[in-house]
């Protein structure tokens, strides 16, 4: 479901444009190249949630690109730019083996005559990917994804330890983080179905 900021997307679209016409002038011919969204911009798709200025992504083949921007005016006439970050490194991120099966095709961005066509990771795999830095922001974006989308903390906690099979180094932080916001969405979604019972009482009153 697209609930992205319309504004967001067509500045979206641009940027996208561009990087079309530089893989077109390297002379590239083959099948066209996945560019798998991740980060804010995922999150405002699902949710339609916050503004963010950078553009987070990997691709299907090694990919160079320019950091391109685009100027556009946010909802409330604001001035604003989006840009693709070029810094961004999606192996230091947990990711599930099967994210590319089951990534959502971002339509109405005009992916059909271009070289370069944009995926989004489904919610739970954009979830996942936000659970090994776990800053207060992807605590954030995890909790807004699973009331908008929604998941549950077990489906979260089943794919996340999936995700661990590939992931090297020191798991016992990453594994803490995932009890935590597992934990944190059970409350919040426990709370919520609280609130849903308690309101219909108080209509029969």
């Amino acid at each position: 479901m697209n609930r992205a900021f319309p504004e967001l997307s067509q500045a979206l679209a641009l940027l996208l444009q561009r990087i079309d016409e530089e893989i077109r002038k390297s002379n590239y011919g083959g099948p066209p190249i996945r560019m798998y969204l991740v980060g804010g911009l995922a999150v405002n798709y699902y949710c339609g949630a916050r503004y963010t200025e950078d553009v987070d992504a990997f691709y299907s083949k090694r990919l160079h690109t320019g950091s391109h921007v685009v100027n556009y005016r946010k909802k409330d006439g604001k001035d604003a730019y989006l840009y693709l970050d070029n810094n961004f490194n999606q192996t230091l991120r947990l990711l599930h083996q099967d994210f590319d099966s089951a990534a959502v095709e971002w339509e109405g961005v005009g992916n059909e005559g271009r070289m370069i066509r944009l995926y989004v990771l489904s919610p739970l795999d954009l979830a996942v990917t936000k659970i090994s830095r776990f800053s207060e922001q992807d605590r954030e974006d995890i909790l807004v994804l699973s009331r908008a989308m929604p998941f549950g903390a077990d489906a979260l906690k089943d794919r996340a330890t999936e995700a661990l099979g590939d992931f090297i180094g020191d798991l016992s932080p990453v594994k803490l983080s995932i009890q935590l916001i597992c934990d944190e969405i059970a409350r919040d979604q426990e709370l919520t179905r609280s609130r849903q019972v308690e309101r219909p009482e108080r209509e029969l009153e």
